[in-house]
């Protein structure tokens, strides 16, 4: 009967729903809204036609030189064109740390075929699309939003103008957000991920809630998209917070272990073999760059609810 209860209980908060998912910037107007960092080439910074490598801070390209003229349908002072150096005609720009989106201007001088545009996280394509256009139209702006990737490449036509590289960092892979509860005993839970959270290692991640109070029932529960979420009071005059947004999916019921009264109990699960083992929960297939936020819920009889949660912990998966 415990185990019952519980389940039905917790149900209303945990059910399916599709991942938050990339966004092309395709063909617009305008592009991103106060990024982190902008590059914008500057004016003469470098003679026309010179190969551009590192001159760039944060930035590392292959395929390009640089050239400057005063302003040209949204080119303005300095920027990437072509190196005719060859095939194949693949501009790529590495950036020194992950981000999270990316916009461009793109000029595509010959227009008998697609630009093919890539973003790529640790060499692998995690995100990408074609589109035709010309040097001429006002709406070339393009990149990608909500994807963590840290190169993006770019099969160009014949000749290409770039400027205006505005991004946001996609910040560390793990990292705990939200706070924790204050449990009937004086435990404060708290979120760690120890390994490496993968969208397709069979193991190697492990999710834990440490400090729970010793020998409770509990799980830990994650959901995929936690965009415009303010945590929200679990009762009227709970210490606990729910930090995931939902819908969210729990993980497997397990004891904390440890000693009754202490504080010296903990949640663990290795997500990566829980995800391999659930190809129907929430968010799968996942894909590299996805975003992932975890947290840990228990059994505390004293608390309002009878019930407490830990801080939160968003990862960002790994090919």
């Amino acid at each position: 009967m415990p185990t019952r209860a519980f389940l039905v209980f917790f149900a209303p908060l945990l059910f399916g729903a599709s991942t938050l998912h990339a966004q092309a910037i395709i063909a617009q107007s305008s592009g991103l809204a106060n990024p982190d960092q902008v590059i914008d080439f500057g004016a003469n910074v470098l003679p026309n036609f010179t190969p551009v490598t590192t001159q760039f801070a944060g930035i590392t390209v292959s395929h390009a030189s640089y050239f400057t003229i005063s302003s040209s349908n949204n080119l303005v002072g300095g920027f990437l064109t072509n190196d005719f150096s060859g095939a194949p005609d693949t501009l790529r720009i590495q950036f020194a740390a992950p981000i999270s989106d990316l916009s461009f201007v793109y000029h595509q001088v010959g227009s008998g075929s697609p630009s093919h545009f890539r973003a790529l996280l640790g060499g692998v394509v995690v995100d990408s699309f074609s589109n035709t256009s010309d040097q001429f139209q006002p709406n070339n702006y393009f990149g990608f939003k909500n994807r963590v990737f840290d190169e993006l490449q770019l099969d160009f036509v014949i000749d290409f103008n770039l400027d205006t590289l505005a991004f946001n960092l996609a910040g560390p892979t793990v990292a705990s957000f939200c706070t924790s509860s204050t449990t009937s005993n004086g435990c404060s839970p708290a979120m760690s991920g120890v390994g490496t959270p993968s969208a397709s290692a069979a193991s190697g991640f492990t999710l834990s809630a440490n400090s729970v109070e010793g020998q409770r029932v509990g799980l830990i529960f994650y959901g995929v998209d936690n965009s415009n979420w303010t945590p929200l009071p679990w009762l009227t005059g709970s210490t606990s917070f729910l930090c995931v947004k939902p819908p969210t999916q729990r993980t497997t019921a397990q004891s904390s272990g440890g000693t009754a009264g202490a504080c010296n109990g903990v949640l663990s699960i290795d997500w990566n073999v829980f995800v391999a083992a659930n190809p129907g929960s929430l968010g799968a297939p996942f894909q590299a760059g996805d975003r992932v936020f975890a947290q840990g819920w228990f059994r505390d009889p004293g608390a309002p609810k009878t019930t407490n949660l830990s801080n939160g912990l968003e990862f960002v998966l790994a090919p």
